[in-house]
């Protein structure tokens, strides 16, 4: 948070601060910094934005897969503190069982509910099977997988906050189309629709 109110101007970080930090008026912080009150209002809404765009920023592909691959560990182990550091604070984590295998049927929503939902179900989840690393829709995914059948994809969205979305696809027949694609040709993958 340090590093994006740095980047804001004086005027945008002040009017910022008093007004998220402090909650003064927007009349209070005209005063404090010699601009009108409307302006006051501009400076706070652009840096909200600013602060949002920036906060929202997708990471790089290296630290998309970084991220990936530290969230897949923890998981496993069914880290609940290790999870939570990695999530953002309003983490979403999206599941698509099409209705035809057990998954959760809302999004799960919040660093703490997304870690603790991910911690109870690891013993379950990841127990026994195998991980390929693939990329579909050009970000880094891993095809979890049972000896019997392809058991889910998983994938996330990061920013600097961390990882802001996970992505189950546990819909068989999505799946079986992945692992085909996958298997046929060894490069990267489409997980579309």
């Amino acid at each position: 948070m340090l590093r994006l109110l740095e980047s804001l101007s004086a005027t945008e970080r002040a009017a910022y601060v008093l007004r998220e930090a402090f909650s003064y008026e927007y009349s209070e912080i005209a005063e404090i910094i010699r601009v009108s009150e409307v302006n006051s209002r501009q400076l706070v809404a652009r840096a909200r934005k600013h602060i949002m765009t920036e906060r929202r920023a997708s990471v790089s592909h290296a630290e998309q897969r970084r991220l990936l691959e530290a969230f897949i560990g923890a998981a496993q182990q069914g880290d609940l503190a290790a999870l939570e550091g990695l999530f953002a604070a309003d983490v979403v984590s999206y599941s698509d069982g099409g209705g035809l295998v057990r998954a959760a049927r809302r999004p799960v929503v919040g660093r703490t509910r997304v870690a603790t939902f991910i911690a109870a179900v690891a013993s379950h989840h990841w127990s026994g099977v195998t991980l390929d690393w693939i990329e579909t829709n050009g970000q880094a995914s891993v095809l979890v997988s049972r000896p019997d059948a392809v058991g889910g994809l998983v994938t996330i969205n990061a920013s600097i906050d961390g990882i802001n979305e996970l992505l189950w696809m546990m819909r068989p027949s999505k799946l079986r189309a992945v692992a085909r694609a996958h298997v046929g040709t060894g490069d990267a993958v489409g997980a579309g629709g």
